[in-house]
C-alpha cells in the first residue's frame, strides 16, 4: 500500500479507537454497568484486536497489506453496527470484539506499508504515530458531541461510516497500484525468511506490554473525573485530547532524541515521565490542574511507546512476525489493563489505580534500565 493512503489509513482507523472513551460514562449508564464492566467496553475492543493480530501476521506475508486493509475495514463495519444496535451487553461487547478484529487487521497492514516506506531508526513509529494521534484527537472530539447532542449509539453508527471510507480509499489503492500485485507475490516469497527468534525480542515486548497496559487510564480517568469533578462527556474528551495533542506535539522531537540518543534511553525516560503524571492525577484540586500531570503523561508514554516498539522492529529486523508480535503485546497490555484497573477502581476506589499504574511502570523501568546483554551498537534494552 502507498505510503500516502497508508497514513490516511492509520488516521481514520482510529479516528474508531479512542471515540469510545468520552463515552465510556454514558454507556456505562444506559446499560447499568460497574466501573470493571465499563472497562470491559473498552478492553474488549483490545481483545478483538489481539485475536486479529494472528491472522494479520500470517495474512501480511501472502496477501499483501491492501487486502488485509480491506478485509479489516468491512469487519470493523460490521462490529461498529453491533454496537450501535446493541439492545443488551451481549451484543455490545460482542461487536466491540469485532471491531477490534478489524482494526487490528487495517492497522498491521498499514504499519507494514508505512514501514516499507520509513525504513531509518525510529520513523516508522513516529510517522505511525503521529498518523493515530490526529485520528485520536478527531474521535475524541466527535465522540464528546455526538454523545451530548444526540447519543452513544451515534458514535458507533460514525465509525462504520469511517469504516466504509477505509474500504473505498483502498479500493482505490488497489486499483491505482501497480505495486499491489508485486507485494503479494514478492512478501509472499519472503515469508519463508522470515523466521526470528523470539528470545531476540521477548524482553522488549514485556515491556510493551507493561507500556500499553498504562493506557487503561483511558478507562478510569473519564470515570474518576465524572465522580469527583461531575465532569460532562465534552469534558472528558477536553481532557483526553490533552493526552492526544501532546502526542502530536512531542512525535517529532522524540523522533529527532531517539536517532540521536536511541531507543533505550528514551524508552527509560518517557516511562519515569509517564509514572510522574499517573501518580500526579489524583493530587489536583479541580480539573484545571490536570493539564500539567496528562502533559507529563502524553509524552512520557508517546516517547515510550514509540523507542520500545522501534526496539521490537528493529531487533525482529522489520518483518511481519515482528509487527504482529508487537501488535500481539500492545493489545494484550490494553485488554489486561483497562479490565484490571476497572475491578481496582470497584474494589478499592477511583484513586486506586493511580497508583498502581506507576507502580507497574517503576518495574518495566527497572527492566530496562538493568543492563542486559546486548549485540554491539544495538541501542535496545
Amino acid at each position: 500500500m502507498p505510503y500516502a493512503p497508508a497514513m490516511i489509513t492509520v488516521g481514520l482507523v482510529y479516528w474508531t479507537v479512542d471515540i469510545v472513551s468520552p463515552a465510556l460514562p454514558a454507556i456505562r449508564d444506559h446499560f447499568g454497568l460497574t466501573a470493571a464492566g465499563a472497562g470491559l467496553v473498552f478492553s474488549l475492543m483490545f481483545l478483538g484486536r489481539l485475536a486479529g493480530n494472528i491472522p494479520a501476521t500470517w495474512l501480511l506475508g501472502r496477501i499483501g497489506a491492501p487486502a488485509i486493509a480491506m478485509a479489516g475495514a468491512f469487519i470493523l463495519m460490521a462490529g461498529s453496527l453491533m454496537v450501535a444496535a446493541a439492545p443488551g451487553t451481549a451484543m455490545l461487547y460482542g461487536g466491540r470484539i469485532v471491531q477490534g478484529a478489524g482494526i487490528s487487521l487495517v492497522a498491521n497492514a498499514a504499519l507494514r506499508s508505512i514501514l516499507r516506506s520509513r525504513p531509518a531508526e525510529g520513523a516508522a513509529m513516529t510517522w505511525f504515530g503521529i498518523g493515530s494521534t490526529i485520528g485520536g484527537i478527531l474521535g475524541l472530539t466527535a465522540s464528546g458531541i455526538l454523545t451530548e447532542q444526540i447519543g452513544w449509539r451515534a458514535v458507533f453508527v460514525f465509525s462504520a461510516s469511517l469504516a466504509a471510507t477505509i474500504v473505498g480509499l483502498t479500493a482505490i489503492s488497489m486499483v491505482r497500484s501497480k505495486q499491489v500485485v508485486e507485494e503479494a507475490e514478492g512478501i509472499a516469497g519472503q515469508s519463508q525468511g522470515e523466521a526470528i527468534a523470539f528470545r531476540q525480542i521477548a524482553t522488549p515486548l514485556f515491556v510493551n506490554f507493561l507500556v500499553f497496559a498504562n493506557y487503561s487510564i483511558w478507562v478510569v480517568l473519564p470515570l474518576y473525573v465524572q465522580k469527583r469533578f461531575d465532569a460532562s462527556a465534552e469534558r472528558v474528551a477536553t481532557l483526553l485530547m490533552v493526552i492526544t495533542a501532546v502526542h502530536l506535539a512531542a512525535a517529532l522531537p522524540v523522533a529527532r532524541v531517539i536517532r540521536r540518543t536511541g531507543s533505550r534511553l528514551v524508552l527509560i525516560a518517557g516511562m519515569v515521565l509517564t509514572l510522574i503524571g499517573t501518580i500526579l492525577v489524583p493530587a489536583v484540586p479541580d480539573l484545571r490542574w490536570l493539564v500539567i500531570p496528562l502533559v507529563l503523561y502524553g509524552v512520557g508514554q508517546l516517547a515510550a511507546v514509540n523507542a520500545g516498539g522501534d526496539i521490537v522492529l528493529r531487533r525482529g529486523e522489520g518483518t511481519s512476525q515482528a509487527i504482529g508480535l508487537m501488535r500481539l503485546s500492545s493489545d494484550f497490555g490494553l485488554v489486561i489493563g483497562p479490565i484490571a484497573a476497572g475491578a481496582l477502581a470497584d474494589w478499592l476506589g477511583y484513586r486506586a489505580p493511580f497508583v498502581a499504574l506507576p507502580l507497574m511502570m517503576v518495574m518495566a523501568t527497572l527492566m530496562v534500565a538493568i543492563p542486559a546483554s546486548r549485540t554491539p551498537g544495538e541501542h535496545g534494552p
